[in-house]
């Protein structure tokens, strides 16, 4: 016992380290034991005040370490310290073991049932949580770099599991959040194989609703699948290139017409039957596409077509190569357009300017040349619970309002927006093309944390009208059952203009959405009747 105790002192003055710098060290199989205070109970080691264990990847402090040298294990509790980068709370140390242990590194915390000192640290029974995922996992073995993984599996839903990612085994790369492993995706009831998957705990899985069922405010219905996923080997969650379309639109009306197309990425095709018919192609910045029989004249025929895009630091610039067909026009397009966002901060202050441009010439045609110009200014102005914002946005045809295709076409507009808000109350005033068909709009909000917000808003454009809305407030992500509503009503000349109301079920894992809005009188031409959408997201 002497000789281990002075071949401990000597190793604690030999090295340097947050453990080797206590008065009393001693050398165990699983590190340096140290304390500034030590007793000798029998076969009991007592290290007190700021008592630690230390070795390679590996430090933790306790009031009180007990170490049974016959057996050559710990007792302690209340630690605290670092294991392979990863901060550590334990409630106790037994033997070899911590037991409810927390670990947490930048945004990831987990909990560890038990966690073995051995090399590498071993841990049962592990919940992680991370900015996108509940994870939990049978067991895994800690490096510095990476965990690997038994037993895995991983949800978005706040609640449940209706879906969810599992993975016999899987690596865990710690610095980057990413997940490999050959998974099998949980969908409600249904289990999809993957093979060969990954993931991020720090990025939620970009899982939209393909599922689109619609009708028009004409009455036709939109019925179908949109951007289904086709997951291979190797893509993330997610973020599956290869998506899938097989839509029905104006459905009940004489432009019926069925969509199929199939993209990866920026490539892909889409064939259109019924009305409209046609065929259409593109291979990231190049389209070709072909109708027999365009639905109006200024649809094109057949068209090809190459816009690549330049990005410099602020400025965006997009040349465009064009041939078309159409019933009114038909020639070869030469086009140029261009934004460009600059922004000055100075305290609360800020000013955003962004200005752009398109211009258009149509070589080998009597065509004249097409230019629109236009931009936005914007100033705001916020501290404390005061807030201020400033926007003009328009644009010009200086040359000609009607180029020969509309795809260069940019409408002239002119817009400015005054609001102002203060703690929960937001005043709002927009003014839309005072040159032509002018639409006043003055709105008010209050925002309640606990009452939901209530809107007011007075619209003048063809006709006076008084528009009301209302909208609950969002349920928090660990509610796991809340319904949400969002009525509006517009009053108008004479009786009302507009009712809609929107619905929303959340449940553990989605929210489904139903949205209804009649419009029985629009304003300057907004098309009038029954529109109905439904939604489904991830939570």
């Amino acid at each position: 016992m002497l000789r281990l105790l002075v071949l401990g002192v000597l190793l604690g003055l030999a090295l340097a380290g947050p453990c080797r710098e206590r008065p009393y060290t001693l050398e165990t199989d699983e590190g340096l034991l140290g304390g500034e205070d030590m007793t000798y109970d029998g076969e009991v080691l007592v290290f007190e005040g700021r008592a630690c264990l230390e070795r390679e990847g590996l430090y933790l402090e306790a009031p009180v370490i007990r170490y049974l040298e016959k057996e050559g294990s710990f007792q302690a509790e209340s630690l605290k310290g670092e294991a392979e980068g990863w901060r550590v709370e334990a409630r106790v140390l037994l033997g070899k073991e911590l037991k409810e242990v927390r670990l947490a590194q930048g945004q990831l915390k987990a909990e560890v049932a038990s966690l073995a000192l051995g090399t590498p640290l071993k841990g049962r029974g592990i919940l992680l949580e991370s900015p996108a995922y509940r994870v939990r996992a049978e067991e895994a073995t800690f490096t510095r770099e990476e965990a690997q993984l038994k037993g895995f599996l991983a949800t978005p839903c706040p609640c449940g599991e209706d879906v969810r990612l599992a993975m016999e085994e899987a690596t865990f790369l710690v610095r980057t959040g990413e997940l490999k492993g050959d998974a099998t995706l949980g969908l409600w009831g249904l289990e999809v194989p993957l093979e060969e998957a990954r993931a991020n705990v720090n990025r939620r899985p970009d899982l939209k609703n393909p599922l689109i069922l619609s009708s028009s405010d004409t009455g036709g219905w939109t019925l179908g699948l949109q951007d289904f996923p086709l997951p291979r080997p190797g893509d993330e969650i997610g973020q599956w290139p290869r998506r899938f379309t097989l839509l029905a639109s104006g459905l009940g009306t004489s432009q019926e017409a069925l969509r199929l197309g199939l993209r990866e990425g920026g490539r892909g095709a889409e064939v259109q039957l019924g009305y409209a018919p046609g065929v259409k192609a593109y291979w990231d910045d190049l389209l070709f596409a072909a109708s027999p029989s365009p639905p109006d004249a200024d649809t094109p025929r057949l068209e090809a077509r190459y816009t690549p895009s330049f990005h410099l630091e602020n400025l965006t610039l997009r040349p465009f190569l064009r041939y078309a067909e159409t019933g009114r026009s038909q020639g070869t397009t030469v086009g140029l357009e261009g934004s460009y966002r600059t922004a000055l901060e100075e305290g609360p202050f800020s000013l955003t300017l962004s200005p752009t441009f398109l211009a258009a010439l149509y070589p080998g045609t009597p065509y004249p040349p097409y230019l629109s110009l236009g931009g936005s200014l914007e100033g705001s102005f916020g501290e404390g619970g005061l807030s201020l914002r400033l926007r003009f946005g328009g644009r010009l045809e200086p040359l000609s309002h009607t180029p020969p295709f509309t795809y260069e076409k940019r409408d002239e507009f002119q817009s400015l927006s005054l609001k102002g808000g203060y703690g929960p109350f937001t005043l709002a005033y927009t003014l839309e093309n005072p040159l032509g068909n002018r639409v006043d709009r003055l709105e008010g909000e209050y925002r309640d944390n606990a009452l939901g917000t209530f809107r007011l808003a007075y619209v003048r454009g063809s006709y006076g009208e008084v528009r009301f809305g209302y909208a609950m407030p969002l349920p928090d992500r660990t509610c796991c059952q809340a319904l949400w509503l969002a009525p509006e009503l517009g009053w108008g000349e004479g009786g009302p203009s507009r009712y809609g109301l929107t619905l929303r079920y959340y449940d553990g894992c989605f929210a489904y959405e139903v949205r209804a809005q009649n419009v029985l009188k629009g304003q300057y031409g907004e098309t009038t009747g029954l529109g109905f959408s439904f939604g489904l997201s991830l939570r």
